[in-house]
């Protein structure tokens, strides 16, 4: 009984792939941040081009005197001191009925400083409207908008938002949907 001719395993190989574990785990996770840096890329860059017809941020707000559903009016003017999350929106947009949910958590957790105001594009007839605040259970503040405001404001997609700090001044600005998160964290940031 001899040796056998059959071959041994090769410890090499072994030591060779507990060397390539690390590499490939390094290369995976590389992989995974390229993939993460192109998505927030991509995410950017649409940002930028959508809002890239809007007010710029710093400049002053532009004045408005709207109505509510209720017949009350609200001015820019009137809005002075309160941080203010200014969201045009229209009835027909299925974003918009997404984010109706934030814009209510956002409302019940006002300071007495802050507020928000949306302001519906299609206001054509003010009773569709109100049926449709109600039977959404929409809890915050409903302007009656018109074409010179939204021509004022630059908006050319729904939702859009402006942020607006105490001084009646654009803090930032949004277009599509927000979630409560970001809608309260951009009000806070504002100066009062």
């Amino acid at each position: 009984m001899g040796t056998s001719d059959a071959p041994e395993p090769e410890a090499s190989t072994a030591v060779d792939a507990s060397k390539d574990a690390p590499r490939s785990r390094f290369a995976s996770a590389r992989r995974w941040l390229v993939e993460i840096g192109v998505v927030v890329g991509l995410y950017l860059a649409l940002t930028a081009y959508q809002e890239r017809h809007l007010l710029g941020t710093h400049s002053a707000a532009p004045s408005f005197d709207l109505v509510t559903l209720d017949g009350a009016r609200v001015s820019l003017e009137s809005l002075r001191g309160k941080r203010v999350a200014l969201h045009f929106w229209a009835m027909w947009c299925g974003v918009c009925r997404r984010e109706e949910g934030a814009l209510n958590a956002v409302e019940k957790t006002l300071d007495r400083d802050e507020a928000v105001y949306a302001v519906v594009a299609d206001s054509d007839d003010v009773e569709k409207v109100r049926d449709y605040v109600a039977r959404e259970h929409i809890d915050y503040p409903v302007l009656l908008g018109n074409g010179d405001v939204l021509a004022a404001y630059h908006v050319e997609a729904f939702p859009t938002t402006y942020y607006l700090d105490g001084t009646g001044r654009i803090g930032s600005h949004t277009v599509g949907m927000a979630t409560r998160y970001s809608i309260r964290a951009r009000l806070g940031m504002l100066p009062h």
